[in-house]
């Protein structure tokens, strides 16, 4: 009898917010707006909404609210709670500064904005704002002040060619991170590549040697957190063979939506001085991470001359679990570092074309993979200089703490 007591009274309750909400939608403007104005009416039915995780009626009583000048931090923070739920990333960072703004110690909000961050893959910002949080809400959001592990990542490629000059290559790389402090990171990452190439002879047309190349690489990569709008980054890069040194030094800006960054990289590589200079940007048109485009354009400067390449891209959320994206990009370069240094491709061969389209699966216990497949066109400057097509397919396997 008193189960059924109970849920009479809490359906009648429903009914009685349903009854307000529908009579506050079919009210005149001029009704509507005398109804907003009033605090605590407004404070009522958004908090029963959000109770009930009605987003977007709460949304939508919202915006009314604030068109009418309603504005108040418990509201940006229900308001921030319900674009979080929904997808809304960026509606929600702003909702959360907002109330930020009006009670720098409220830390709902802060985790709030914290978890928008996160969604963005901004741990960077995601960590410099949890500073202070209490240590069970950072150790739930997984940032912790410093960690010795963050990720610990396995990547292995092949590569096949039509190509008889060129045989088949393999790489595998090892990659680690680490949060020193709530500004600092650092990642770190070991590769081999190993290839059989034939070189022809210099000076003697039509006669060629087998040659089998093997380098191993070292680069690592330490972000400092300026603001959660601004990053500073600075690599280095070190390839066994010959004399290959690369430093890097990048600023990288955030917004809500997008994600710009100008890089530089300098140092020598196979005995040559080289200089590259990129451009990269990542917008989020929907405000939501399921949809994004990326773009950056390079220009390598290598003996005396200058070799552009440009790369676009999109990608999204097919399912919960699982993403992908794909892109392409042109541009003859002799080498090509990608990715903040952590590739490098010092090539024998001009690289030319490229298309791309990777899958990301996301596993349990903030275990991923991710699936990869490139063609790529090369030159091969030789007595007798023809392009082929290389083709890889890489997997790399990564544990996320």
């Amino acid at each position: 009898m008193s189960e059924a007591r109970g849920f009479l009274i809490g359906h009648g309750r429903r009914a009685g917010w349903l009854g307000l909400l529908a009579g506050l939608l079919a009210a005149t403007p001029a009704a509507q707006a005398q109804r907003l104005l009033d605090f605590p009416y407004v404070d009522s039915l958004t908090q029963a909404l959000a109770g009930q995780q009605r987003w977007a009626d709460l949304d939508s009583v919202g915006r009314l609210a604030l068109a009418l000048g309603t504005d108040y931090p418990a509201l940006r923070r229900r308001l921030g709670a319900g674009a979080l739920a929904t997808g809304r990333s960026a509606a929600a960072q702003r909702h959360y500064r907002v109330a930020l703004r009006a009670n720098p110690l409220d830390t709902t909000a802060r985790a709030g904005l914290v978890a928008s961050y996160l969604a963005f893959n901004q741990v960077g910002a995601a960590a410099l704002l949890a500073r202070d949080l209490p240590d069970s809400l950072r150790r739930a959001l997984r940032l912790t002040p410093s960690r010795v592990l963050t990720y610990v990542e396995l990547e292995g490629s092949t590569f096949q060619t039509d190509e008889r000059r060129r045989g088949a290559a393999t790489f595998g790389r090892l990659g680690v991170g680490s949060r020193l402090s709530p500004h600092l990171s650092l990642s770190q990452g070991v590769s081999f590549y190993h290839q059989e190439i034939e070189l022809a002879r210099h000076g003697i047309p039509g006669q060629a040697d087998n040659r089998a190349i093997g380098q191993v690489q070292y680069q690592a990569l330490l972000l400092a957190q300026l603001a959660p709008r601004w990053q500073l980054k600075a690599g280095y890069h070190f390839i066994s063979q010959s004399v290959n040194h690369l430093g890097y030094l990048a600023l990288a800006y955030t917004r809500p939506v997008l994600v710009a960054q100008a890089g530089l990289y300098a140092g020598k590589l196979t005995d040559t001085a080289r200089v590259q200079a990129d451009l990269r940007l990542m917008v989020f048109p929907l405000g939501r991470p399921a949809l994004y485009a990326f773009g950056w354009g390079s220009v390598v400067s290598s003996n005396g001359n200058a070799f552009p390449n440009f790369l676009l891209g999109a990608g999204g959320r097919l399912r919960p679990w699982l993403w992908a994206e794909a892109w392409g990009s042109a541009g003859r370069v002799p080498v090509l570092a990608e990715a903040d240094g952590t590739y490098v491709y010092n090539l024998f061969d001009t690289l030319g074309r490229r298309a791309g389209a990777s899958l990301l699966i996301l596993g349990p216990q903030r275990l991923s993979l991710r699936l990869s497949g490139i063609a790529e066109r090369r030159l091969l400057a030789d007595y007798y200089p023809t392009t082929y097509t290389l083709y890889s397919l890489t997997a790399r396997l990564a544990w996320t703490w």
